[in-house]
Protein backbone atom coordinates (compact mmCIF):
# COMPACT_ATOMS: atom_id res chain seq x y z
CA UNK A 1 0.00 0.00 0.00
CA UNK A 2 1.18 3.51 -1.18
CA UNK A 3 0.08 6.47 1.07
CA UNK A 4 0.03 9.38 -0.18
CA UNK A 5 0.18 11.24 3.69
CA UNK A 6 -0.57 15.17 2.04
CA UNK A 7 -3.79 14.22 -0.10
CA UNK A 8 -4.73 11.12 1.87
CA UNK A 9 -5.17 8.79 -1.23
CA UNK A 10 -3.53 5.63 -1.92
CA UNK A 11 -2.76 4.40 -5.12
CA UNK A 12 -4.77 1.65 -6.78
CA UNK A 13 -4.10 -0.32 -9.43
CA UNK A 14 -6.94 -2.00 -11.62
CA UNK A 15 -5.24 -5.29 -12.84
CA UNK A 16 -6.84 -7.20 -16.33
CA UNK A 17 -4.85 -9.93 -16.03
CA UNK A 18 -6.03 -11.84 -12.78
CA UNK A 19 -8.04 -14.99 -11.93
CA UNK A 20 -10.13 -13.45 -9.35
CA UNK A 21 -12.83 -10.64 -9.40
CA UNK A 22 -11.61 -7.78 -11.20
CA UNK A 23 -11.49 -4.53 -8.89
CA UNK A 24 -9.58 -1.99 -7.25
CA UNK A 25 -5.97 -3.89 -5.82
CA UNK A 26 -2.83 -2.57 -4.94
CA UNK A 27 0.05 -2.86 -6.88
CA UNK A 28 2.41 -5.99 -6.57
CA UNK A 29 4.29 -9.32 -7.99
CA UNK A 30 5.79 -12.26 -7.53
CA UNK A 31 9.41 -12.06 -5.97
CA UNK A 32 12.43 -13.14 -8.34
CA UNK A 33 14.73 -15.99 -7.69
CA UNK A 34 17.51 -14.79 -5.39
CA UNK A 35 15.53 -11.54 -4.63
CA UNK A 36 14.56 -10.61 -1.18
CA UNK A 37 11.59 -9.92 -0.40
CA UNK A 38 12.05 -6.19 0.26
CA UNK A 39 13.96 -5.60 -3.34
CA UNK A 40 11.23 -8.04 -5.33
CA UNK A 41 8.60 -4.91 -3.98
CA UNK A 42 10.64 -2.14 -4.92
CA UNK A 43 11.06 -3.41 -8.23
CA UNK A 44 7.21 -4.60 -8.70
CA UNK A 45 6.30 -1.10 -8.09
CA UNK A 46 8.51 0.62 -10.44
CA UNK A 47 7.65 -2.07 -12.91
CA UNK A 48 3.82 -1.22 -12.38
CA UNK A 49 3.71 2.27 -11.20
CA UNK A 50 6.72 4.08 -12.72
CA UNK A 51 7.14 5.03 -8.54
CA UNK A 52 10.05 4.53 -6.54
CA UNK A 53 9.07 3.23 -2.82
CA UNK A 54 10.94 2.99 -0.14
CA UNK A 55 11.25 2.50 3.55
CA UNK A 56 8.48 -0.22 3.39
CA UNK A 57 6.78 -1.59 6.70
CA UNK A 58 5.89 -5.42 6.93
CA UNK A 59 2.47 -5.50 7.66
CA UNK A 60 1.24 -9.06 7.70
CA UNK A 61 0.63 -11.98 5.34
CA UNK A 62 -1.80 -13.73 3.20
CA UNK A 63 -2.01 -17.42 1.93
CA UNK A 64 -4.38 -19.48 -0.54
CA UNK A 65 -3.57 -23.34 -0.25
CA UNK A 66 -4.35 -25.65 -3.08
CA UNK A 67 -5.18 -29.37 -3.05
CA UNK A 68 -4.20 -30.72 -6.47
CA UNK A 69 -1.22 -30.21 -6.97
CA UNK A 70 -1.00 -29.72 -2.96
CA UNK A 71 1.09 -26.08 -2.65
CA UNK A 72 0.41 -23.12 -0.89
CA UNK A 73 1.03 -19.33 -2.19
CA UNK A 74 1.86 -16.48 0.66
CA UNK A 75 1.87 -12.82 0.20
CA UNK A 76 3.64 -10.20 2.18
CA UNK A 77 1.85 -7.08 2.55
CA UNK A 78 3.66 -3.94 2.95
CA UNK A 79 3.01 -0.47 3.00
CA UNK A 80 5.13 2.80 2.59
CA UNK A 81 4.30 6.89 2.21
CA UNK A 82 7.99 7.09 0.96
CA UNK A 83 7.70 7.42 -2.13
CA UNK A 84 9.44 9.30 -5.57
CA UNK A 85 8.52 9.84 -9.15
CA UNK A 86 5.97 10.05 -12.36
CA UNK A 87 3.21 7.64 -11.86
CA UNK A 88 2.93 5.90 -15.23
CA UNK A 89 0.16 3.69 -16.67
CA UNK A 90 1.07 -0.53 -16.81
CA UNK A 91 0.16 -2.96 -19.09
CA UNK A 92 -1.21 -5.38 -16.10
CA UNK A 93 -3.73 -2.39 -15.32
CA UNK A 94 -5.00 1.26 -14.88
CA UNK A 95 -3.28 3.45 -12.05
CA UNK A 96 -4.41 5.92 -10.13
CA UNK A 97 -4.84 8.02 -6.65
CA UNK A 98 -8.24 7.29 -5.00
CA UNK A 99 -9.38 8.33 -1.09
CA UNK A 100 -8.60 5.31 1.30
CA UNK A 101 -11.97 5.82 2.19
CA UNK A 102 -13.52 5.32 -1.31
CA UNK A 103 -12.76 2.15 -1.03
CA UNK A 104 -15.71 -0.71 -0.64
CA UNK A 105 -16.62 -4.16 -1.30
CA UNK A 106 -18.23 -3.05 -4.52
CA UNK A 107 -15.70 -1.14 -6.35
CA UNK A 108 -12.37 -3.88 -5.20
CA UNK A 109 -11.30 -7.20 -5.70
CA UNK A 110 -11.76 -10.33 -3.96
CA UNK A 111 -10.90 -9.98 -0.34
CA UNK A 112 -9.29 -6.66 -0.95
CA UNK A 113 -11.09 -5.12 2.23
CA UNK A 114 -9.63 -7.52 4.41
CA UNK A 115 -6.18 -7.01 2.34
CA UNK A 116 -6.82 -3.24 3.48
CA UNK A 117 -7.50 -4.16 6.85
CA UNK A 118 -4.22 -6.09 7.29
CA UNK A 119 -2.58 -2.18 6.06
CA UNK A 120 -4.75 -0.16 8.59
CA UNK A 121 -5.28 -2.40 11.86
CA UNK A 122 -2.33 -3.04 14.29
CA UNK A 123 -4.46 -6.16 15.90
CA UNK A 124 -5.25 -7.82 12.46
CA UNK A 125 -1.94 -9.25 10.51
CA UNK A 126 -3.15 -12.38 8.42
CA UNK A 127 -5.53 -13.68 6.65
CA UNK A 128 -5.83 -17.21 5.04
CA UNK A 129 -8.00 -19.34 2.34
CA UNK A 130 -8.27 -22.81 2.10
CA UNK A 131 -8.62 -22.58 -1.79
CA UNK A 132 -6.26 -20.68 -4.44
CA UNK A 133 -7.77 -17.54 -5.48
CA UNK A 134 -10.17 -17.95 -2.96
CA UNK A 135 -12.15 -16.02 -0.16
CA UNK A 136 -9.63 -14.74 3.01
CA UNK A 137 -10.20 -15.29 6.43
CA UNK A 138 -8.71 -12.78 8.88
CA UNK A 139 -6.68 -13.78 11.50
CA UNK A 140 -7.06 -11.33 14.44
CA UNK A 141 -3.21 -10.83 16.11
CA UNK A 142 -4.43 -12.64 19.77
CA UNK A 143 -5.32 -15.94 17.52
CA UNK A 144 -1.70 -15.59 16.83
CA UNK A 145 -0.66 -16.61 20.48
CA UNK A 146 -0.09 -11.98 21.12
CA UNK A 147 -1.75 -11.72 24.58
CA UNK A 148 -1.17 -7.67 24.15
Amino acid sequence: MIYNEQTKEVLIEDKTDVAWKFGHTFPGGHVEKGESLYDGMVREVLEETGLTVKNLESCGTVEWFNDKPAYRRVGFLYRTNDFSGELKQSEEGKNYWLPLKDLNEQNTAESFMKFLKIFTDPHTVDATSPVMNGSLTIIPKNDLGDKS
